[in-house]
């Protein structure tokens, strides 16, 4: 991990998840998609561009050390290429939510129970609950209108 961060204004649940998950700041393993996300889009510093500082409601994510791109010089990522690092950090978290709630919630008398229960697994507040069971719960009504069906199916026993 290099010292140079850049500050990503994220939904706060979803700060909350990451940085559970990835530290504070947010540092993605090594070779991980997320760093060669973030490598990606990183340019020279312009001259005139002062670095940036946090603030309220800003994630800071570490920028990795690259040989290709030192971060003493390459530091600075334009508004789109922090969007291509945030829809990646969503993408993240929707896979995680996804493959984890589906296995918690078979049925509807489940899904806040199970809202709860995830966001304390994953360093959420759990005034984000409803949130949370809200996101899962108009995806799974999309796919379904589409015919795909998100629901855990049990095997009958014969």
């Amino acid at each position: 991990m290099s010292k140079f961060v850049i500050y990503l204004q994220l939904k706060p649940f979803i700060a909350q998840w990451l940085t559970h998950h990835f530290g504070n700041p947010v540092t993605f393993p090594p070779q991980s998609v997320g760093n060669r996300r973030i490598t990606s889009v990183l340019l020279r510093r312009p001259a005139d561009i002062p670095p940036e500082t946090g603030g309220p409601g800003l994630t800071p994510v570490a920028i990795p050390y690259s040989k290709q791109k030192d971060p003493e010089g390459w530091n600075y990522v334009t508004h789109h290429g922090k969007r291509v690092i945030m829809e990646y950090i969503d993408a993240l978290f929707e896979d995680n939510l996804y493959s984890e709630f589906r296995e918690m919630c078979d049925d509807d008398s489940k899904i806040q129970t199970a809202a709860y229960a995830w966001c304390e697994m994953h360093g959420v507040s759990i005034n984000y609950a409803d949130t949370i069971r809200q996101r899962f719960y108009r995806e799974r009504c999309k796919l379904m209108s589409k015919g795909v069906d998100l629901r855990m199916k049990r095997r009958k026993r014969v």
